[in-house]
């Protein structure tokens, strides 16, 4: 597959694997949390990323969205070291507080310019503001799997990013599943494909599994470059809607999970409700076991 062939001659230099480094290694980097779908891009294939996707970024205003990987960061971290040449603006929108907390700092910490990038707390669930709206040149996302939800999560993700971006010609960079020895991969593709071209977008570019993940349990699982062009101007699907609960339906793969509006500073799941749920949990080593009990003399 072109995917795992390009990997081999596209071997990015360890200083820049370093840079990224600097950034996914951070101390102070939110703990990921799988049951929302955080799961932590390698810093080899982030640094491949970030080489194979400047093309479309540089000398724009760009919007992240849902950007756990941090990937806004890392773009703006090796376009100031001067690996390449970046994006003129970086907006980043995700629903994680510690996240949005996490890149003030790393700005201040990196000594990035101080008017490059913003960072707004945004929920997929809720309708796009309207001083967002058409505002950006360029959008960047990487959603949840979807493992289960035939493509829907997908097509929420870039149904939002189509109204945070101008009209024709525009266009984006998406990192979706598509792995071809998957039955249900192969459906949530074609139904995201579907769905572009109903919206407008053509597919002019895609590398299958090319990126590697934080997965213990599947660590062979790969995602999917693709880049989307918008052709014509269609009528977005959820233009001023927010989405109701149940049709969030195997959202993150798991049947008739809640979806949170947001992940709190402690990282708790906050749900519009009120109520909270436990979202980070400790590391394996950290977790406590039973102490073990020796029989007496």
């Amino acid at each position: 597959m072109f995917g795992q062939e390009l990997r081999r001659y596209l071997v990015p230099d360890p200083a820049i694997v370093d840079m990224v480094a600097q950034i996914t290694q951070h101390p102070d980097r939110p703990r990921p949390i799988r049951s929302v779908d955080q799961i932590f891009m390698l810093p080899g294939s982030q640094a491949v990323q970030a080489l194979l996707a400047i093309d479309y970024l540089k000398y724009r205003d760009v919007v992240f969205l849902g950007d756990g990987d941090c990937m806004g960061l890392v773009v703006a971290h090796l376009a100031n070291k001067g690996v390449f040449k970046g994006p003129a603006k970086i907006r980043i929108l995700d629903f994680d507080k510690r996240l949005i907390a996490f890149y003030n700092q790393a700005i201040e910490d990196l000594r990035l310019p101080a008017d490059l990038i913003s960072c707004e707390l945004y929920s997929v669930r809720d309708p796009i503001p309207k001083k967002w709206a058409q505002a950006h040149d360029v959008f960047y996302t990487n959603p949840p799997y979807g493992s289960r939800d035939r493509g829907e999560c997908g097509k929420l993700f870039l149904a939002r990013c189509m109204e945070l971006c101008k009209p024709a010609p525009s266009w984006g960079v998406a990192l979706l599943p598509f792995a071809h020895k998957e039955d249900w991969s192969r459906t949530a593709m074609a139904n995201i494909q579907t769905f572009l071209c109903e919206q407008g977008y053509v597919v002019s570019e895609m590398i299958r599994e090319i990126h590697q993940y934080h997965l213990d349990d599947r660590p062979s699982l790969r995602s999917c470059n693709v880049v989307v062009d918008r052709v014509y101007n269609q009528p977005e699907k959820y233009a001023g809607s927010a989405i109701p609960d149940h049709d969030f339906q195997n959202f993150y793969g798991r049947k008739d999970a809640a979806v949170p509006c947001c992940i709190g500073m402690d990282g708790s799941l906050e749900f519009d409700d009120g109520h909270q749920e436990v979202g980070c949990a400790n590391p394996r080593w950290q977790q406590e076991t039973q102490p073990i009990e020796h029989e007496g003399n």
